[in-house]
Parts: structure tokens; sequence; C-alpha cells
């Protein structure tokens, strides 16, 4: 037979060859081929046809006997309330509550509010959810929950998506009957029971209402600690719950607390041993990470009502302690101040212990704090504060350093440096000019804190050297009876300190070596070239933050020696 040439250009054909006589047993071996090649096209077609026979009997018995009970819609169906068919989740419409919505997907990033851990199921969550009044729930079937408020409550991308469940909540529709739900492991504000001494938590303010649109919410700009498990992108979008009817006195204690269960022990012990009013002081302790030691001190301290307790657990990876100690800080704030709506707060670590009139300090200064705009904080705390240099345990000054260990803060100053919150080393963070801006901090002369935190982040600096010797008030003080007037204003303290400062026997610093002792108060002027003389001489820290010197006042210092009241004066401008 001739080649095909499939579309190529042809060739001359070859010559044919002589015929073949055709016998008879040529033709049989010439049709035998055919014959096979017959049968082989029979047995597939009969093939084909029983597969089809077979296929199409196999969809029939499928579509109308198990497709009633199988849903293949797609993973990514919402599924309300009112939709008679389940969505792709292994949840049906009974693990909902009326008036939420339930979707497969990750949302958490966009939600602001309290996390908890245990929860079993999305109903569960959204019990909390409703509760609460909040927008926006997000589920992982691991147990985690968030609830609170959020802008958007949409789909975010997660690479393990078909763990979360998420939805919406209408804070308008009330549920008819109370969800039963655990115990909530992160509270709101605390407020007294009637029935006994324990703690309930206070439903979070209603959403304010904008004219015209419905359902209103507060807008405003995050920091990057607002964002869910610490995901540092500044500039989002949030919604605050309106704390327009917040208890404005009540003013809790925040305890920093991270892996060390001892420590937090101790520090635990001392808050209740000297914690008058409950009520107005509830302690609410914020937990780095899961240690299981230090989360079981808290779970027993939560059980008798005494506390209650947040977990911050940051999806980012920070290579230094003080990057994630910055960063629950800074997350800390948020869910005190943004969250739970409160109106200040005093801040503590997990290595402090306190005195006993700790609370009554905190409780006569607080006015100052709110009424003086140049006031950004008060401490508990001074750095120079050993036995022999502090003494008066009466005494309360300004000072233009920022003391730290045992503070209080206002929301309205967290508000004012959260869009700038740093990423590590918050504490000098607050020192710097630029934050401070001449604003000073209330301190005393005797601590009304003490640190036993040798092992840290820190890793003990300053603390055999300073810190250990750092001596607690001993001599308890009534401090809402005494006149603070002369530390409420600058005005009156800068006369004050002028008074007390001409009133002095002064000294020049070469001088000290020649005087045996002080029956009086005394002014010691120094150069700046002369400090690390003067504060080694009298045993004071020597180092300064952003040029001002621990415990100052515009350049004087004030502190006991030899049992009088001594002031170090660099360059006192009212002398």
């Amino acid at each position: 037979m001739p080649v095909r040439t499939h579309g190529k250009k042809k060739t001359d054909k070859p010559a044919k060859a002589p015929k073949r006589r055709e016998t008879g047993t040529a033709k049989q071996e010439d049709e035998q081929p055919k014959k096979k090649q017959s049968f082989r096209i029979g047995r597939l077609q009969l093939a084909v046809g029983g597969a089809a026979a077979i296929g199409a009997g196999g969809a029939y018995l499928f579509w109308t006997l198990l497709a009633p009970a199988v849903d293949l819609r797609p993973k990514t169906t919402r599924v309300v309330a009112s939709e008679p068919k389940v969505g792709a989740s292994s949840f049906t419409l009974a693990h909902m509550v009326p008036g939420c919505t339930m979707e497969r997907g990750y949302a958490n990033r966009h939600i602001i509010g309290p996390e908890r851990f245990g929860v079993s199921s999305p109903k569960e969550c959204m019990g909390y959810c409703r509760q609460s009044q909040c927008n926006c729930w997000s589920w992982k079937d691991d147990g985690f929950c968030r609830t609170g408020k959020a802008e958007k409550c949409t789909y975010i991308a997660s690479e393990d998506d078909d763990r979360w469940m998420y939805g919406s909540c209408n804070p308008e529709q009330r549920t008819p009957a109370p969800v039963k739900v655990a115990p909530m492991p992160v509270p709101g504000p605390l407020v007294p029971s009637p029935v006994a001494a324990k703690f309930v938590p206070r439903p979070s303010p209603a959403p304010v209402s904008k004219q015209g649109q419905g359902e209103g919410v507060m807008p405003s700009t995050a920091s990057p600690t607002q964002l869910a498990s610490t995901e540092l992108k500044p500039g989002a979008e949030t919604v605050l719950p309106d704390t327009s009817k917040a208890d404005s006195s009540v003013c809790p204690v925040l305890l920093i607390t991270h892996q060390r269960a001892g420590y937090l022990q101790r520090a635990l012990q001392s808050i209740f041993e000297h914690r008058v009013r409950p009520e107005t002081n509830p302690v609410i302790a914020s937990q780095d990470g899961d240690n299981a030691d230090v989360r079981s001190v808290l779970q027993k301290y939560e059980a008798t009502g005494q506390l209650k307790f947040l977990q911050f657990s940051p999806k980012t990876f920070m290579p230094t302690g003080y990057q994630r100690l910055c960063a629950h800080y800074g997350w800390a704030f948020s869910q005190i101040f943004d969250v739970l709506g409160y109106e200040q707060a005093i801040v503590l670590e997990e290595d402090l212990e306190i005195a006993s009139d700790f609370f009554s300090y905190f409780q006569a200064t607080l006015p100052l704090l709110r009424s003086d705009s140049n006031l950004f904080c008060v401490s508990a705390w001074n750095d120079n504060g050993k036995p022999e240099l502090a003494q008066n345990s009466t005494a309360i000054y300004r000072s233009d350093f920022f003391p730290g260990l045992g503070w209080m803060l206002l929301r309205s100053f967290w508000s004012e440096v959260k869009k700038k919150w740093p990423k590590e080393y918050w504490d000098d963070f607050l020192r710097r000019t630029d934050i401070r801006l001449e604003r000073q901090c209330l301190r005393p002369e005797v601590s009304r804190t003490h640190t036993f935190g040798e092992k840290g982040v820190s890793r003990g600096q300053y603390y055999k050297a300073h810190l250990v010797s750092n001596h607690l008030n001993e001599k308890p003080v009534d401090w809402t009876s005494m006149n603070l007037s002369h530390v409420a204003t600058p005005a009156a303290f800068d006369a004050f300190l002028t008074q007390q400062v001409n009133a002095a026997k002064k000294f020049r610093f070469d001088e000290l070596e020649k005087v045996a002792q002080f029956d009086q108060p005394v002014a010691i002027r120094y150069d700046d070239k002369q400090w690390k003389r003067v504060a080694h001489h009298f045993g004071l820290m020597e180092d300064d933050k952003a040029g001002i010197r621990r415990g100052s006042y515009k350049g004087v210092l004030p502190f006991t020696w030899h049992q009088q009241p001594a002031y170090l004066v660099r360059d006192w401008p009212m002398v």
C-alpha cells in the first residue's frame, strides 16, 4: 500500500508490483486480519457500552439514595440561623446562638477584645460574644476564642482556615434565655457581688449609635499592640467600647507576669495582704505565654474570686526578652484601657512586693494626677531609696525622671503614646524628651515597693549594687489625710523647693570632707563634670536617661543625709 504523507509534499509513486494471482489460500490469508480487527472493535464497543450503563445506574442510585444525606456545598458557604441546611462545618444550626452568624474562616485579626482558652465549641464562643455585646467572634478548634469589637467582621485568608470559624452577632437582638457557658477566664471590669465577697463581670457598655446609621461604633486608630496577638501593623482602624459610663473611681492593678511562678506567688500574697478595697482595686494579671506553673498560681486565686487574668500569646517572633516584654506591656495596656475601658491603672510586675500604705498612697495621689496636665504618672518607687538616703516616710516630690516599679497612669496618657509604642525598652521610651514633654511624675522618698527580682530580663542589672538594698516603707502613712498641696502643681512645687533650698546650709561638694556632722538641712552645689564623684560619694545611682538624673527635678535631687534633708543642686534657677 502507498505511504500517507499527512500533509507533507507528495512524492512520486513507486512502480507497481506485479499482480499476485489470488488463489484461495492467499485470499484467506488476507481476510484473517480483517476478522481479528472486527472482533477487537466489537469487544471495545461492548465494554464502552457496559461502562456507560453501569455509570448511569450508579449515578441514579447515588442521587436518589445517597445525595440527600451528603452536603457537597463549598466550605465558604455562609450559615445563618434562618437557613434550613448546614454549612461545610461539622457544626449544625443547633450549635448556634440566635442573632449570630457562623462561617468557616479566620477573622481574628480584626477583633479587639479578650482572648479565652478551652472553649469547646463555636456556640460557647458566641455565648461570650452575646454576653459582652460584642459584634464579632472568632473560634479555633483547639479551644481558642476571641470576642470583641471589629469595624468589619470579615474573612481573612489564613494557612489553617479550615480550623477556624467566625461570625458577627447583632447586639440589639437579645437571647430569649441565657446561654450556659463555662466561667469566663477573661473578665470585664469587676464589681462586688451582692451575695458574697466574690466578683462578677460587669457587662460592657452598649455601643454608641450614630444618628441615621443604625448600630454605632467608636472608630479609632489602633496601635500595633491593639491588633490580635501583637501582629504589628500600625495604622489599622479599630473600634473601641463606649466607656462614658465607666466607674471612674475603679483603679485596677495590672500585674505583668511571665514565667517566675515563685515570684508571682510572693507578689500576690503582698497585694492581697494590703489591699483594703477589692471593689476599687481589682487585680487583673496578664500572663505572657503559657507557663504551667504560673497559670496554676493564677487559677488558684481566680477560683477564689481574688483576681482575673489575661493571656498574651504573640504570633510574631521576637529575638530578645526586652522586645517581648515591651510588646506584652503594650498589649496589656490596650486590654485594660481600650477593651475594658478603665480610666486609670496601677502597674506592677511579678517581682514586686508592696508596703502596707501602698493603696492609700495611690488613692491620695490619683486626684492630683487627674487634675494636673503637667503630671504623666505617679510612682511608688525611689531609685535612691536606700535606708541611709531615704528616711522621711511622709516626703513626696515631683521628678523629671520616670521611676517605674509600681506606678499609675491614666487612659488619656496611653491614648497619647500608643501609636508611638516602641519595639523594646518601654521604660526608656517613657523617659524620652519627646514623650515626657517636660512633664513630671510624683515619687516618694521612701519606696512603697520593693523588688526581689534578681532573675529576669535585665539579668540582675543594678540589683546587687542598688536595688536589693532599696528600703520598703515600714511606717504606714494615711496619705488621704496628708496635705499634698505642695506637689499639686509645678508652681506650688517650685515655691516649696525654693524655700527648702534657701533655708538649708549651703556647701560646695569639695567642702563636704571638712564637715564631720550635719545638724540642719544642707544644699550641696556641684558641677556636671563632678557628677560621678558626687554619686559615688553618696551611694546614688549615677546613670541618667535623656540627660535626667534619677529622682531629680530641674537639676535638684532631694534625699536624706546624716538624718537631715539634703539637696544636691546643680543650677537651680530660683535660689
